[in-house]
């Protein structure tokens, strides 16, 4: 059976903190793929070896994709948002 990494030991393995692995995976970030267990996330030690070979760069160094925006933002949509919202149905 296969040792299921927590975000505690993901974050130490990757140096970031755990909180860190907490956001990404709320708005979507860039994380290997996980598993929830109830409402607990688990990784893959081989999903996290393929993630990691998968990227080429660090984050900081690499650009980001055109065409996509940053994270959702929180709180009620602005007016703009909503009008570009009904537009694109």
């Amino acid at each position: 059976m296969q040792e299921l990494l927590t975000p505690k030991t993901l974050a130490t393995a990757l140096g970031l903190a755990e909180q860190t692995i907490y956001n990404r995976h709320s708005s979507g970030g860039d994380l290997p793929p996980c598993i929830k267990l109830g409402r607990l996330l688990r990784f893959r030690q081989a999903d996290v070896d393929a993630w990691l070979t998968s990227r080429s760069a660090p984050e900081g160094l690499r650009p980001a994709p055109a065409g996509t925006a940053g994270p959702k933002r929180r709180g009620r949509p602005t007016k703009a948002e909503q009008v570009a919202a009904r537009r694109a149905h």
